[in-house]
C-alpha cells in the first residue's frame, strides 16, 4: 500500500479523436502533475487507446495547447509512464499489426491488462478524463 503522505496520480484516459478536449485535458493534467513533483502515470483506455498509435495526434490540439502528439513526447521526456489496456489498444488503436499480429504501439507505450488499473485505483488518486 503507497505511503499516505506520497502524492501520486493515475490518469486514465478514456477519451478519443470525437473528444479531443477532453484527452487534451488528461494529458496536459497529467504534464503538469509530473512537472510539479507528483508521481504520475497515463493509462489509455477505451477511445483514448486511438493515442497509443504513432500516427495520432500529431494535428490534434486544443486552443493554447500543444498537440497531443507533442503532450505525449514530453511525458515521456519526462519518463512519466504511458500504458494503454491491451484489449481497447485492439479495438481503438489505429495502427499497423506487427508480424506476430498484434497492433505496433507509439514508442515508449506499454500494453496494460485492464485488472491492473482497477487494483490501483484502491491506493492511488484515479482521475478519468
Amino acid at each position: 500500500m503507497r505511503d499516505p503522505n506520497e502524492r501520486a496520480v493515475q490518469i486514465i484516459i478514456l477519451a478519443g479523436p470525437a473528444a479531443p478536449e477532453r484527452a487534451v485535458f488528461g494529458f496536459a493534467s497529467a504534464l503538469a502533475a509530473a512537472a510539479s513533483g507528483v508521481e504520475v502515470r497515463v493509462v489509455l483506455s477505451m477511445h483514448g487507446a486511438y493515442w497509443a498509435a504513432e500516427t495520432t495526434g500529431q494535428a490534434v490540439s486544443i486552443m493554447d495547447f500543444p498537440p497531443i502528439a507533442e503532450l505525449i513526447e514530453q511525458l515521456l521526456e519526462l519518463q512519466v509512464p504511458i500504458e494503454a489496456c491491451s484489449t481497447c489498444v485492439d479495438n481503438y488503436c489505429p495502427s499497423h499489426v506487427d508480424p506476430d499480429g498484434r497492433r505496433m504501439l507509439r514508442k515508449g507505450v506499454e500494453r496494460i491488462g485492464l485488472g491492473l488499473v482497477a487494483m490501483r485505483m484502491a491506493g492511488t488518486n484515479s482521475v478519468i478524463c
